[in-house]
């Protein structure tokens, strides 16, 4: 039987708070910041930079990804594929 998945949504703050805690940062613009504190581009919009109101932070790998439903398909499509389908 297939896990349940549970997409939590969370205030500014607490978002702030639990990137911080995996070593990402956000600017005074709201963009996300990697650990070299540089702004972490968009892997579906390569000319934008991802922030607090356009990211997801990704379970098992704790990457920073875009929260659009296409970004979020793709990674459990990958997740599927390399873990298999419980």
């Amino acid at each position: 039987m297939a896990k349940d998945i549970i997409f939590e949504e969370l205030g500014r703050e607490e978002k702030i708070l639990l990137l911080r805690a995996f070593d990402y940062d956000v600017d005074e613009k709201d963009y996300i910041l990697n650990e070299n504190g540089s702004r972490i581009r968009s892997k579906e919009c390569p000319n934008e930079f991802l922030t607090l109101k356009n990211a997801a932070l990704t379970p098992g790998s704790l990457e920073v990804i875009d929260s659009s439903p296409t970004s979020i398909s793709k990674f459990l499509r990958e997740k599927i594929e390399v873990n298999g389908t419980d």
